[in-house]
């Protein structure tokens, strides 16, 4: 398998202009090389006659991509938002007691509700969830709520004033790019890390 660099070079010999000078400029900085390899791919597609050679350099480019698009995929599978944290349902305890009104506290950092956790980090969502209501998964009949929801199945819930929960998002989804031969430019591709979300409860 051919190597960036090497595909890099080959464009190098091959185009001219100022095209030829940024990839000269920017021929060890291999962060540059997916901006780069559109600018040479979209150089090919409009040249009106194209040598067979200039017709492999695309496809030498189109083979990276494909790699590296591949290489994220095995990846994603195993990701995990290193910003991604959680305290314990002792320090919330701790922090409750001490805490004056409108002080916050970031209890949860990580991807959305729904996302699979660890029981520590369920645990820690359950005692949130307390201190601001008085919750029913399934609802009384005869019990009155302030709050009725129907997402995933009926509940209510009653708030007990003593903190209100915020969740703010902190990084948004991330993408990389891939060909689209059809459209004959990159488009959004791959998922590579999802948004980030800080989940903060303020005291009442």
């Amino acid at each position: 398998m051919i190597s960036s660099k090497d595909v890099m070079k080959q464009a190098l010999n091959l185009m001219s202009g100022t095209l030829k000078e940024e990839i000269k400029d920017n021929l060890e900085n291999s962060r540059s090389y997916t901006r780069l390899f559109v600018k040479i791919s979209e150089e090919i597609d409009s040249m009106k006659v194209k040598l067979p050679i200039f017709t492999t350099l695309k496809n030498d480019i189109l083979e990276i991509n494909k790699k590296a698009r591949s290489k994220i995929t095995e990846e994603i599978k195993y990701y995990v938002p290193k910003s991604q944290s959680t305290l314990s349902v002792k320090d919330i305890e701790s922090w409750v007691k001490t805490a004056n009104k409108k002080d916050q506290l970031i209890y949860y950092t990580g991807r959305t509700l729904d996302h699979p956790k660890s029981v520590k980090e369920e645990a820690v969502f359950r005692k949130a969830r307390n201190l601001a209501m008085d919750y029913d998964n399934i609802p009384f009949k005869n019990k009155k709520y302030q709050y009725r929801g129907s997402i995933r199945g009926e509940w209510g819930c009653n708030y007990k004033d003593i903190i209100t929960l915020v969740q703010k998002k902190v990084a948004n989804l991330q993408r990389d790019t891939v060909w689209d031969e059809e459209k004959k430019s990159y488009v959004p591709g791959n998922i590579i890390s999802y948004p980030i979300y800080n989940y903060i409860m303020i005291k009442i």
